[in-house]
């Protein structure tokens, strides 16, 4: 069985967030940063208790994360070679730069909010959550669990871009 639906889990897990003063209780064994966070909270899936294990970040982070893989699949093409950026000279790393700068320019990435949810997982229920927001905070994180778990929860299917070449950076 799934810990993630085991009742004494359960309960401890909203034990923890109560104590915390949230519905959530922070992941410490996951870094934490101002665009990300993971956490643990108590929800329903398919009309049981379950625990969410979610990760939940910036849009801004999505677009970066996005830009650098377009980036380096397009420094992969130039130099079949190259198996790992991590493993590229300082003048690969340059056109890896102008190609960063190139896709920026063309303002060919653009991103919006998600959500995915992955019941094929060993602990409880798996959550990602990319939201438009500048930081990930503790208030943020609460308007989300209370949001998924009212079944509130309405994301933003505007495309975004934070190019600063870009006319429509949020």
């Amino acid at each position: 069985m799934n810990a993630g639906y085991n009742p004494e889990n359960i309960k401890q897990m909203k034990e923890a967030a109560a104590h915390a003063g949230f519905s959530f209780v922070l992941n410490t064994e996951q870094e934490q940063d101002d665009q990300s966070a993971y956490f643990f909270f108590v929800g329903k899936n398919d009309g049981k208790e379950v625990i969410f294990d979610t990760f939940i970040y910036t849009l801004r982070a999505e677009y970066e994360l996005q830009l650098y893989e377009l980036a380096e699949s397009r420094l992969q093409e130039k130099f079949p070679n190259l198996k790992n950026v991590e493993d590229a000279t300082e003048d690969q790393l340059n056109y890896l730069d102008m190609i960063v700068d190139d896709i920026e320019q063309e303002d060919e990435v653009e991103v919006m909010e998600f959500i995915n949810i992955d019941e094929a997982v060993d602990f409880g229920v798996s959550i990602d959550v990319c939201l438009n927001v500048d930081t990930i905070t503790p208030e943020i994180i609460e308007k989300f669990v209370q949001d998924f778990n009212a079944d509130k929860l309405e994301l933003d299917d505007a495309e975004y871009s934070f190019s600063p070449y870009s006319g429509d950076e949020e």
